[in-house]
């Protein structure tokens, strides 16, 4: 993935009508459609292509200064 393809994921989940998360480490995610981002796992997805990103921040709602922790493919 290039660093274009990684602000494209970024931008569509930090403008995504979904709703954010507060996960177990006090981190902010939110799982949202997007296609051409990778392959599911082989144990949750049977290595199948990704329909969905889960994008984890340290914060929303400040614009543009999210600070990204991971994206990854996500089942379903």
């Amino acid at each position: 993935m290039t660093n274009n393809d990684l602000q494209k994921i970024w931008e569509t989940g930090m403008t995504s009508a979904g709703e954010w998360k507060l996960n177990k480490n006090n981190y902010y995610e939110k799982t949202f459609a997007f296609t051409g981002a990778g392959i599911q796992s082989p144990e949750f997805g049977g290595s199948a292509p990704a329909t969905k990103v889960t994008l984890v921040v340290a914060q929303y709602g400040d614009g543009k200064f999210s600070e990204v922790i991971t994206m990854y493919p996500a089942t379903g």
